[in-house]
């Protein structure tokens, strides 16, 4: 079974209302409607995973194999699944951009879902995120995704804000589907990665951000491979989300972790101003709290369990079905393979950074040697194995949330 996590998706990524962002100047806004997604999510089959459909998720073997430097299974790490399970926390997760090349880039448009390879997206899904159905039930919606061009600096703002909410209502429908019929009063985690955490990022300021009852029920939520979440100099909220901070702490709950992952010899990349939170269209429409300003604001990410000094990579997990190490394990780990510290050059550059460090004599693979050939590694880094670079960390990370938090 664990062959069929043989990931061979690229992801293209160049890639009620809350009060609207004033201007300076007294004109009318910018704004868009948010639309009302037209998809039906009381029918399973818009829901990659659901704890009421039959999926191979609540039966996979969650267990991870970790991998010395000899090629040895050094331990067992035993995960329970919970796909299913009514633990009384659940797991929202929204996958990445997974489109063919000719969908992601042809123009700026939302794919419908019965153009998209669902088989695909289980995949991805379980290969990022499945560990964290150790936490609960997994609820993962299909959604009509935006093309990766979306996300392009040079697209007009307004047609841009009208794809991005197009996607963004289905999440939100899906959402609250959930959260209406399935909820009962558990703990949510929020996760994603790519565009995936972008769109969560929307959901956190539209349902999230002004509502202390919602708010109260997040233990977290991972914005995985998401940059330029933003804040006035020294502070962690009150930019993006105007009540939701960061994470500061690992034990910290109702806060946000976000990562993206370059290499630490790579060049920093300037500001993606085609990113959602910067479209005017966007924030004045109450998705985002507040503009970013330049001058005042610092961009943060995750350092509440790497922090500036360089420190070795807890477990770097990935699926073993390209590697056939682990047994019977589907996962395997590398601990000790490589260094990571959270890197800042000035106020708005900001990555997790990560240099392969191998032991003496270490036959280990280095998973991440083939990102560089990626066509978005120049402006994007590691950024189709963040999950597989921090899911240890935040796993650990919410274990001390569930323990610490009421």
């Amino acid at each position: 079974m664990k062959n069929t996590l043989l990931i061979l998706a690229m992801l293209f990524f160049s890639c009620s209302k809350n009060e609207p962002v004033e201007t300076k100047e007294d004109t009318e806004l910018e704004t868009i409607e948010i639309p009302t997604s037209i998809i039906d999510y009381t029918n399973l089959e818009n829901w990659s995973f659901h704890p009421n459909k039959t999926t191979i998720l609540p039966y996979y073997n969650l267990d991870i194999s970790v991998i010395n430097k000899d090629l040895q299974i050094e331990e067992s790490i035993p995960i329970i699944n919970n796909a299913a399970t009514n633990t009384g926390v659940d797991v929202f997760w929204v996958h990445p951009t997974l489109l063919s090349t000719t969908q992601s880039i042809s123009s700026v448009k939302v794919i419908p879902i019965e153009e998209q390879d669902k088989i695909n997206i289980g995949l991805t899904i379980i290969a990022q995120g499945g560990l964290l159905s150790k936490y609960g039930r997994m609820f993962a919606p299909h959604y009509r995704q935006s093309s990766g061009i979306t996300y392009g600096d040079n697209i007009d703002k307004e047609l841009q804000a009208n794809i991005i909410a197009t996607s963004y209502s289905d999440v939100k429908a899906a959402f609250l589907n959930y959260l209406n019929n399935y909820n009962n009063g558990n703990k949510i985690i929020l996760a994603g990665h790519s565009q995936g955490s972008y769109l969560i990022a929307l959901l956190l300021r539209d349902l999230f951000d002004t509502n202390e009852s919602l708010r109260s029920k997040l233990v977290t939520a991972a914005l995985g491979g998401m940059g330029y979440i933003y804040a006035e100099q020294g502070k962690y909220s009150g930019g993006w989300f105007k009540n939701i901070p960061l994470c500061t702490n690992t034990n910290e709950c109702g806060c946000v972790h976000n990562w993206a992952s370059f290499d630490d010899e790579q060049t920093i990349p300037e500001i993606n101003y085609g990113l959602p939170e910067f479209n005017p269209y966007l924030i004045n429409s109450g998705l985002v709290y507040r503009a970013f300003n330049e001058t005042n604001d610092w961009f943060v990410q995750d350092f509440s369990y790497y922090n500036e000094n360089t420190s070795t990579l807890k477990n770097y997990i990935a699926p073993d079905a390209s590697y056939n190490l682990g047994g019977d394990n589907n996962f395997i780990a590398f601990n000790n393979l490589y260094s990571v510290k959270h890197k800042r050059e000035g106020m708005q550059k900001v990555v997790l950074s990560v240099s392969h460090n191998p032991l003496v004599n270490d036959q280990r693979p280095n998973d991440l040697e083939d990102e560089k050939s990626h066509p978005n590694y120049p402006n994007w880094g590691y950024h189709t194995k963040d999950y597989h670079i921090y899911l240890w960390a935040l796993m650990e990370q919410i274990d001390e949330k569930l323990n610490n938090c009421n």
